[in-house]
């Protein structure tokens, strides 16, 4: 009978609306940790891996130790942790100040937090840049998964990096 309703709904052209596909986001936005580029930038990398440091202990045994460097006259800062050093500001030969610190200042972040994941099965992803930085702690299914489902590539997690020009953001056009 349902079927025999079905064809005359169709035959007479009344029909249910389709329902719209639902996307589903795989992220827990509820997980997000606040970072802001600009507050890392401003010789707030420490500051902010001692916030982490609880939430990251969840992931790995052994966080790394950071310090961090600023120059007698205030335009330099440089983060160390592991072995490596991370230069954040610096005059240049001209006399100025690099303007990517920023940048600098995330890659240097998020590449600390994650040399402390190396026997983790957890990644520290970042999710936007700029004033909107956030990260959150994914494992590698879940990072593809939110790249699935996400239409927007520049809403996709991300794991900063040193390659120009965007230091790893996944932009629209690339």
């Amino acid at each position: 009978m349902k079927r025999l309703v079905e064809l005359l709904k169709s035959l007479w052209g009344v029909s249910q609306p389709a329902s719209p596909p639902v996307s589903v986001n795989p992220l827990d936005y509820e997980q997000l940790i606040t970072l802001d580029a600009e507050s890392l930038a401003e010789q707030g990398i420490l500051t902010s891996y001692r916030e982490l440091l609880p939430r990251l202990k969840e992931y790995s045994a052994a966080p790394l130790k950071v310090t961090e460097v600023q120059s007698n006259d205030g335009l330099g800062y440089t983060v160390e942790a592991g072995g490596r050093q991370f230069v954040i500001w610096e005059v240049l030969e001209n006399g100025k100040q690099n303007n990517d610190g920023w940048e600098r200042a995330t890659v240097a972040f998020f590449q600390i937090v994650n040399a402390s994941l190396e026997a983790s099965s957890y990644h520290f992803y970042a999710i936007n840049g700029g004033n909107d930085l956030f990260g959150m702690f994914l494992t590698e299914q879940e990072f593809i998964a939110a790249r699935q489902a996400i239409a927007r590539r520049s809403d996709w997690p991300w794991l900063p990096d040193d390659r120009l020009p965007h230091y790893g953001f996944p932009v629209e056009d690339a």
